[in-house]
C-alpha cells in the first residue's frame, strides 16, 4: 500500500511540475503588471514605436499649449525624446496602461477597441527639453486613442485570474506531492528519476507554450494601431524567447535529476525491496 500511495503522488508531483513550470513564468511575465511592463521595455526601442509616439507627443504638445513649440520645432523635440533613455522610463507606464486596460474588467463607458493612454508625462518631457524662459507644464491630461482591433478591453482578465491560480496551486502540489512521494517511499531513486522525467517534460511543455504565445500574439494583434501592435509582439517575442531558455534550463535540470537518481540507485548497495 505504502509503494502505490508513493506511485500515486510522483504521477502528480510529474503533472503538477509540468503544469507550475510554463504557468508560473507567464504569470510573472505576462499577467504580472511589473513583469509586462519590464518585457515591453524593449518596445520602447524599436524605431516604428518611436515614430508613433514622436508623432502623438508633439502634435499633443502642439495643440495642448499656447507656447509657439508647433511645426518644426517640437518635431524634433519629440523625436530626440523618443530616442532617449528617458522614453523607455516613462513607456513602462504605457505598458502598465495597457497591462491594465487588458487584465482589468472594463467600465460602462469604455470603449472596448480603442485604448485611452495617458501621455501627459511624455508631452511634459517635451515641453521640458524646449529650454524656455519660463517653465511650462500641461496643466490637464492629454490622452491618445490606440486602435487594439481584435483585443478588446478586459478581454484577459479571467485567463490571467486562471492562470495566476493554476500557476500557484501547481507549484504548491508539486512540492509537497514531490517530498511526500520521496519521504514514503521504498525505492527514493526510482522516484527521483521520474520527477526528472517530469522537469523534463515540463521544458518540452514550455517550448510549446512559447510558440503558442507568438501565434496568438500575432492573430490578437493584426490590423491594430503599429504602437499597440509592435508593443504586443515584442513583449510577446520576449515573454517567448526567454521562456525557450528557461525550457532548455528545465529539460538540463530534469537531465541532472535523472542522473542523480540513476547514481543513487547504483551506488545503493542494499536490496530493494518491492516498491
Amino acid at each position: 500500500m505504502r509503494s502505490v500511495f508513493s506511485g500515486l503522488l510522483t504521477v502528480i508531483a510529474m503533472v503538477c511540475v509540468i503544469v507550475a513550470i510554463p504557468t508560473m513564468w507567464v504569470n510573472e511575465r505576462v499577467v504580472s503588471a511589473d513583469g509586462f511592463a519590464a518585457s515591453a521595455e524593449d518596445a520602447a526601442r524599436n524605431s516604428e514605436v518611436q515614430q508613433f509616439f514622436a508623432n502623438k507627443v508633439g502634435s499633443s504638445v502642439a495643440d495642448s499649449t499656447s507656447v509657439p513649440l508647433a511645426g518644426d520645432i517640437v518635431e524634433p523635440l519629440a523625436r530626440n525624446y523618443a530616442r532617449s533613455d528617458a522614453f523607455v522610463a516613462d513607456f513602462r507606464d504605457i505598458a502598465r496602461q495597457q497591462h491594465a486596460w487588458l487584465f482589468t474588467e472594463p467600465g460602462p463607458d469604455t470603449d472596448l477597441h480603442v485604448m485611452d493612454v495617458n501621455i501627459t508625462p511624455m508631452a511634459n518631457r517635451v515641453i521640458a527639453s524646449a529650454n524656455l524662459p519660463q517653465q511650462v507644464r500641461l496643466d490637464r491630461p492629454v490622452y491618445i486613442g490606440i486602435d487594439q482591433h481584435r483585443l478588446s478591453a478586459g478581454s484577459l482578465e479571467s485567463t490571467g485570474n486562471i492562470v495566476r491560480s493554476v500557476a500557484w496551486i501547481a507549484t504548491i502540489g508539486a512540492v509537497i506531492t514531490a517530498l511526500l512521494a520521496l519521504l514514503i517511499a521504498n525505492r527514493r531513486s526510482v522516484v527521483l528519476i521520474w520527477l526528472g522525467v517530469g522537469i523534463v517534460l515540463a521544458g518540452i511543455a514550455s517550448y510549446a507554450v512559447a510558440l503558442l504565445i507568438r501565434t496568438v500574439a500575432g492573430d490578437k494583434t493584426a490590423g491594430s494601431d503599429e504602437a499597440a501592435r509592435r508593443t504586443v509582439e515584442v513583449v510577446a517575442d520576449g515573454v517567448s524567447a526567454d521562456l525557450v531558455q528557461w525550457a532548455a534550463v528545465s529539460g538540463a535540470v530534469g537531465a541532472v535529476v535523472v542522473v542523480a537518481g540513476l547514481l543513487v540507485r547504483m551506488v545503493s548497495r542494499r536490496p530493494d525491496p518491492a516498491y
